[in-house]
């Protein structure tokens, strides 16, 4: 059992476990801390009362007698004392973790100043090895214009060699005979003069045979130049007459255009004269009006304009359609005036056709109208017009059905209807059996009839 008294140095009860020392002035200790406290104290004195001893004072060993008690397996005193152990080592470890860690804390800010110093001696040693790098880029550059130079220069040395040869070989080809005696006493004696002369002769030679050459080459070209020359100045001959020519047709053609625009003149006039004629209220004049603005013109000066059939490919330009004409009803005429006719300017045949009609009103009275047109007009007009009349009747009385209308081609590209004349004492009646093949017959008759009367009006056109 320990005894009830503790150290005032480590503060710890005295146990059976260690040694307990005392001084003369009679205060107890722990051997090894008193120890320790001489060793580490500024001055030898007692822990509690402060007086003034030494080593050779201390008691080392103390020994007493404490009666036997039972053993209890934990006390107060041990489990005080240990638990004071405890706190001495906590607080010790405490102290080293505040020291550890202020430790920790300054190496880390040296760590840090170190990353820092790192960095920034990182960086110098890139803008160091860039500016090396640049100073070697630039190093190379230096030394490529250092050769460069060293070539240029040795070329320029070898260019001025050349230009004072040069000077030279011009002098020889150019300067007069002193100049050229000055020149090779210059050049003094000795092998490199003689290798010099020889040099001159070959360049000499080699000039003279470039002369000769361009001087073959120019003379060739002057004949090819003369020869081209004659031959243009043929040609030009040749344009100048076309030219001549040309505006010989050209006013030869003007003077035609100024003829033609006053025929074309004189026609209009004509065609309004007869366009007043026909203004006369009369068969002959309205069935010449009717004729003039449904006949239609002559092949040879229209282009035919024609549709594709709907049913067929093919076109057969001397087909004809037998239309039967309806029985005349009597019935009382009026007289209406004429209509007018609607000419294309630009038809010839339409123009020569209205001067003959005009010409025929003109010299016709109104009881010889069918004898003088029989003589003017082409047979086609003569036909479908002045066809044969009975003797007495008049313009006012009813007319007898004296035509078949038809439908063909008006050669414009189009159909148009006409009346094919027929006089009633030559119409014979027709079998039924054989209507067909008449009707055929009479298609080829009307066909090879109208063919006649076109070319007759063409040559009456003529």
């Amino acid at each position: 059992m320990p005894i009830r008294a503790h150290c005032t140095i480590c503060s710890d009860f005295f146990d059976n476990e260690r040694d307990v020392a005392a001084i003369h002035c009679g205060h107890t200790f722990h051997h090894l801390c008193l120890i320790q406290w001489f060793d580490t104290a500024p001055s030898r004195t007692c822990p509690q009362c402060r007086i003034q001893v030494g080593k050779r004072h201390i008691i080392n060993k103390l020994f007493f007698d404490v009666a036997l008690e039972e053993q209890s397996g934990l006390d107060a005193e041990s489990l005080q004392n240990e638990l004071d152990r405890v706190k001495a080592q906590l607080s010790l470890k405490e102290k080293e973790k505040r020291d550890c860690q202020s430790i920790v804390d300054s190496l880390r800010e040296a760590l840090d100043v170190r990353n820092a110093t790192i960095e920034s001696l990182q960086k110098a040693i890139s803008d160091m090895e860039m500016l090396c790098s640049t100073l070697k880029k630039q190093m190379k550059y230096l030394e490529q214009q250092q050769e460069d130079t060293k070539n240029v220069k040795e070329e320029s040395r070898k260019l001025r060699n050349k230009l004072k040869a040069m000077e030279r070989i011009e002098l020889l080809l150019q300067g007069q005979r002193p100049e050229v005696e000055e020149m090779i006493r210059d050049m003094g004696a000795g092998q490199a003069a003689v290798e010099q002369l020889a040099v001159y002769c070959i360049s000499l030679k080699k000039e003279y045979e470039n002369l000769k050459e361009s001087r073959k080459t120019s003379n060739e070209k002057i004949e090819k130049l003369k020869k081209e020359l004659f031959s243009a100045n043929h040609k030009i001959q040749k344009i100048v007459l076309e030219l001549e020519k040309t505006n010989e047709e050209l006013r030869s053609t003007q003077t035609d255009l100024r003829s033609a625009d006053k025929e074309i003149t004189s026609l209009k006039k004509k065609i309004e004269i007869l366009q007043d004629t026909l203004k006369v209220p009369s068969v002959t004049s309205e069935a010449l009006s009717r004729l003039l603005s449904e006949s239609p013109a002559p092949m040879e000066l229209l282009s035919p304009k024609l549709h594709r059939p709907a049913h067929s490919d093919d076109i057969d330009l001397n087909s004809t359609f037998d239309v039967e004409t309806p029985k005349h009803q009597p019935h009382k005429t009026a007289p209406a005036p004429a209509k007018k006719l609607k000419l294309d300017k630009k038809s010839a045949s339409v123009t020569n056709l209205s001067k003959v009609l005009k010409d025929a009103v003109e010299n016709c009275s109104a009881d010889a109208e069918g004898e003088h047109l029989e003589d003017l007009l082409p047979a086609f007009i003569r036909n479908s017009v002045l066809s044969k009349r009975p003797r007495g009747s008049s313009s006012l009385m009813p007319q007898r059905n004296i035509g078949i209308v038809r439908m063909g081609y008006d050669g414009l590209g189009g159909r148009t209807k006409f009346i094919q004349p027929s006089i009633a004492a030559e119409i014979r009646p027709m079998p039924v059996k054989s209507k067909k093949k008449n009707v055929s017959k009479l298609t080829v008759a009307t066909a090879s009839a109208s063919g006649i009367s076109q070319a007759k009006l063409d040559y009456f056109l003529k």
